[in-house]
């Protein structure tokens, strides 16, 4: 049997499915902090989770991402190459948070690539084209401006490791956006973005002219020789533009071949994406990620149990339509907590984080926080301690102290844990503490694996 792999454009069009649903509001989605501690794959994982889940919190958003590159002075960056679906850095965003396309890696007379050292900006663009196509800038470098990320996206969806990318559909609301729905909109199909040296070929005693045959038209690039071999091409800047500017991409092309029109070298078309650069830029920068982002504030309201001093989690899960405890129905709340708990009273002592109770009958659980304020203590149980039962009126004490309470009462909690998809895990490396005064930003990354 043959290797196979789901591509880029594969992996979009599931993620796409998933976001058309976290956008629905026929769906609810929920992050879910869970105490197990799994590197378990399958359906156990999925069991050890639901078994230690402590609360929910709905999610409030979710994007399209890819790995953040930050422009920064003398790196080197990756022209867009179509024919290597694994290159990185092959775009950047610079200090106001501009994204743009390295079209053309800068070379020196030998064919030596050289850092970029001078910033691409929106206003270079504009200075130099009008539309904003492919503009140069002094240090040999080649660029196309995509989008701008809003102060909004940046705070919800930019980290160290990844930033937000989107196409702006239906109306655009902020300044930013209608300048990328502008791009989106002029966008032209069909361009060679540039020329791949398979070989220099040798020997050449002048510079050959770069011959480009296809269906389309108006790309051309010119060569560079040192010593004999094809070391650096550059796309052509067309003199009829009205700015003298305009670069020569062409337009139309599905296929093409090129040829030196003498010698040996081997070169071969780079295209850029089918509908234009700036059509897609989740097609361009080829997300295949989605992060969803939430907002958990202490304990939401006193919504969720939040251990002072801290509790810890081990496994954020992402949970589709679960349902309120005992019900048929979706809960719909903002956050809810998903573990049963004691009304406990009398005996000695208080229990502690992860400590383990037992009932006479060694029934056991595993304590998640002992309220001493409510008198309420939240537990769990699984494949340790067994899944027994406890009823009121017996007494719980730890199997390593002195603590022991007497059940009061056995209260239900508000999300039936068992309920909902579970579409995804996260296994943490480390635990994850957290207290009632913590407000933090959860973002978790749905990756579909490399092509």
């Amino acid at each position: 049997m043959g290797i196979s792999s789901i591509t880029s454009d594969g992996k979009r069009v599931v993620l796409n499915q998933l976001k058309q649903d976290l956008d629905s509001a026929s769906s609810n989605y929920y992050l879910g902090l869970s105490g197990a501690d799994s590197s378990s794959a399958g359906l156990f994982n999925q069991t050890q989770a639901r078994n230690e889940m402590h609360f929910l919190k709905k999610v409030s958003g979710n994007s399209f991402v890819v790995e953040t590159y930050n422009w920064t002075s003398g790196q080197v960056y990756n022209a867009y190459n179509s024919n290597d679906i694994t290159q990185e850095k092959f775009y950047v965003a610079n200090a106001n948070n501009e994204v743009f396309l390295c079209v053309e890696t800068a070379k020196n007379s030998s064919g030596v690539v050289q850092g970029s050292t001078i910033e691409p900006t929106s206003a270079r663009a504009r200075s130099y084209d009008s539309l904003q196509r492919s503009f140069a800038t002094g240090d040999g470098y080649i660029w196309r401006y995509l989008y701008k990320l809003t102060g909004a996206a940046v705070n919800r969806f930019k980290s160290n490791d990844f930033m937000p990318v989107k196409k702006i559909t239906g109306s655009a609301g902020s300044i930013e956006a209608q300048e990328q729905q502008n791009l989106q909109n002029n966008s032209i199909g069909g361009e060679i973005i540039g020329i791949e040296i398979d070989s220099g070929g040798n020997g050449y005693l002048f510079t050959p002219r770069i011959d480009i045959s296809g269906n389309g038209s108006g790309a051309a690039f010119s060569c560079t020789l040192d010593d004999g071999v094809i070391v650096k091409i550059t796309v052509d800047s067309d003199a009829t533009a009205s700015n003298g500017h305009r670069l020569t991409h062409g337009t139309g092309y599905d296929y093409a071949t090129v040829v030196p029109s003498a010698g040996n070298a081997s070169l071969k078309p780079i295209f850029a994406p089918k509908n234009g650069v700036t059509r897609d830029p989740i097609v361009t920068l080829r997300s295949d990620k989605l992060m969803v982002q939430t907002t958990i504030q202490g304990d939401e309201n006193n919504s969720i149990p939040l251990a002072d001093p801290a509790n810890d989690f081990k496994q954020v899960a992402l949970i589709r339509n679960p349902l309120e405890h005992d019900s048929v129905g979706k809960y719909k709340g903002f956050a809810g907590n998903a573990m049963h708990y004691f009304t406990v009273s009398g005996g000695s002592g208080n229990f502690t984080a992860d400590e383990i109770f037992e009932n006479t009958s060694q029934v056991r659980g595993k304590t998640y926080w002992h309220d001493t304020t409510n008198n309420y203590l939240y537990y769990v149980q699984n494949d340790s301690t067994g899944f027994g039962e406890f009823v009121p009126t017996q007494t719980i004490s730890s199997t390593t102290t002195s603590t022991s309470k007497v059940i009061d009462a056995i209260n239900n909690p508000t999300i039936d844990r068992y309920s909902g998809d579970i579409m995804y895990i996260n296994n943490l490396d480390d635990a994850i503490s957290r207290s009632s005064s913590q407000s933090e930003d959860f973002r978790v990354v749905i990756d579909l694996g490399n092509d």
